[in-house]
């Protein structure tokens, strides 16, 4: 019998005898081992832990069916089996105890050892916490049986517990046990305190959750998010679709894909790729006479890694006919008031900026005048790539390798207009809008006259920009079959001059279907992992990905 109560992590194998170097080695850092147990031996601690470490496991293996039990073979008759949140809700008016026989079920949390007869341990459930009372008095015991049935008891044990509900003395809400609890799930691995270092956490997400379990509301935080979105959505009469995510090689987004072969489609199929973005099947469903539509779902661009991409990533988009630019500025700001609504305090933003999405007014900046005004220069009438490298000379500024002009324009928006998001707004939200319609080939355009009589044909089109990084790309889409035809060719045309090969692949059958009549409409994007680290404050994209970024998922 295992005499004091030890944490640990290990190899999976239980069955054979762990190697602490080699455990070390698995999880790439100074193991850490806490033996709390005042009946502990006096031995060398890592003698001492080695030996307790083997026997539990060596215990475990000869009673594997004691330690994971079919759920229905430990059901107690008499007792009603409720939900760690039910239990404190049904008795969070409770005064004294009840008489109610009750059994919770959850993972231990913590341990606390008061004397050989009282523990108090905290047990976790769907994300709360209960704290249950044990006592050999309450559970008929004497001390030696009431230390033996707790000594195999391990920190982040599954277990199920029976007893009733009572208030204690210092008024918490707690279970007292009248019978023996039952380790339904043991836990087998060398304890780690905490895991800081963001390489170590990154390298074992479950390991992350059970040591540092405030890192699970990231995830809660990302659901609300989520949900606050569809919310907004349905409530004004949306449909959530889900568009396919293996198709053709037409885009909807200037990315590179990740392309592959489907065997199904035999060997002359043409290649299929991973959808980049939902865009054009959603707006085959508006002409199909889906009028507000949205999808909430995966997107893979086969790009870099830094700490506001991954290729694989969380968006929603959605499309509503009949819908101007004014109209989705609206939109975009209520979607935002709503989710810092359903987050209730719990999101980690200024107070500023609290205030600016309470009241939804957010600045505006128009890409043309704002460009010149912070260069103090015009820009050209055409907007070429030689005219715009000439531009990048006029101002000083290095000329990317990638020298298309959408490429261009798009370098001199990074360096001028977005920044002014934090240099003039203090990490408040800005509008940039009327970008040059070579940078937008899926939006509507129109020409527009500036003071100097310059005309310039611009795309009807915003981007939303907080503290520097963007959150939404939004614009009334082109409805015209022919203007969409003409605008995919100068893609075309672009792509294979200047050899972009993040620059959008057309998608041909798209523009047969608009030949069906696209109503005016307006579409919407954001990306969900962005939005979640604004409101966790979290700087990192991996930081609010279950299992990491790529390079972190395919170690794990």
């Amino acid at each position: 019998m295992i005499r004091s109560r030890i944490q640990v992590f290990g190899r999976k194998t239980i069955a054979r005898k762990p190697n602490i170097d080699s455990l070390s080695n698995i999880l790439g850092r100074k193991i850490i081992v806490r033996n709390t147990s005042s009946l502990a031996t006096s031995q060398p601690e890592s003698s001492s832990i080695l030996s307790n470490y083997n026997e539990r496991i060596e215990e475990i293996r000869k009673n594997e069916l004691t330690y994971y039990p079919t759920y229905s073979s430990f059901q107690k008759d008499g007792y009603v089996t409720v939900r760690v949140p039910e239990f404190v809700e049904r008795y969070k008016g409770l005064e004294d105890k009840s008489s109610d026989p009750i059994c919770v079920e959850g993972r231990i949390h913590s341990i606390r050892r008061i004397s050989k007869v009282l523990y108090f341990v905290d047990i976790v459930q769907d994300n709360h916490k209960l704290q249950v009372i044990f006592n050999n008095k309450s559970m008929g015991l004497s001390k030696e049986d009431f230390e033996s049935a707790n000594s195999q008891l391990c920190k982040n044990d599954h277990v199920s517990v029976w007893g009733y509900p009572v208030r204690t003395k210092a008024g918490e809400l707690s279970l007292r046990a009248d019978q023996a609890l039952r380790i339904v799930s043991p836990f087998l691995r060398v304890p780690i305190e905490r895991l800081e270092h963001r390489e170590k956490v990154n390298a074992n997400r479950v390991m992350n959750y059970i040591v540092n379990p405030q890192q699970k509301d990231i995830l809660y935080k990302k659901a609300i998010v989520t949900n606050s979105i569809r919310q907004y959505l349905t409530g004004d009469g949306f449909l959530e679709v889900q568009t396919p995510i293996i198709a053709g090689m037409g885009t909807g987004a200037n990315a590179e894909p990740f392309s592959t072969n489907a065997k199904a489609l035999g060997s002359d199929s043409s290649l299929c790729q991973l959808r980049v973005a939902p865009e054009l099947w959603l707006k085959k469903l508006v002409i199909s006479g889906f009028d507000k539509v949205f999808e909430i779902g995966q997107n893979f661009r086969n790009e870099g890694i830094d700490g506001s991409h991954n290729p694989e990533f969380l968006t929603c988009e959605f499309y509503r006919s009949h819908t101007d630019l004014a109209k989705l500025m609206q939109m975009t700001e209520e979607i935002f008031k709503s989710i810092l609504n359903n987050l209730k305090g719990k999101e980690k933003i200024s107070d500023e900026l609290k205030e600016v999405l309470t009241s939804g007014q957010f600045a505006r900046y128009e890409f043309i005048p704002t460009l010149e005004s912070k260069t103090g220069i015009p820009l050209p009438s055409e907007l070429n790539s030689e005219n715009l490298m000439e531009y990048f000379k006029s101002v000083n500024v290095p000329i990317p390798a990638q020298k298309s002009p959408q490429n261009l324009l798009d370098t001199l928006c990074g360096i001028y207009i977005e920044p002014l998001s934090v240099t003039e707004q203090g990490g408040l939200p800005i509008f940039i809008f009327n970008q040059p319609a070579i940078m937008s080939p899926l939006a509507k355009s129109k020409k527009i006259t500036y003071t100097d009589g310059r005309e310039y044909l611009i795309s009807l089109r915003f981007e939303l920009f907080i503290n520097g990084k963007e959150y939404v790309n939004s614009y009334e889409e082109e409805n015209s079959p022919f203007e969409q035809l003409e605008k995919f060719r100068n893609q075309v045309e672009s792509k294979n001059e200047f050899e972009d090969r993040d620059s959008l692949v057309p998608d041909w059958e798209y523009v047969k279907a608009m030949e069906y009549g696209l109503p005016p409409t307006g579409g919407w994007g954001c990306g969900i992992d962005r939005l979640t680290m604004l409101f966790s404050g979290c700087d990192r994209i991996e930081q609010v990905l279950p299992f990491g970024s790529l390079k972190d998922v395919v170690r794990q």
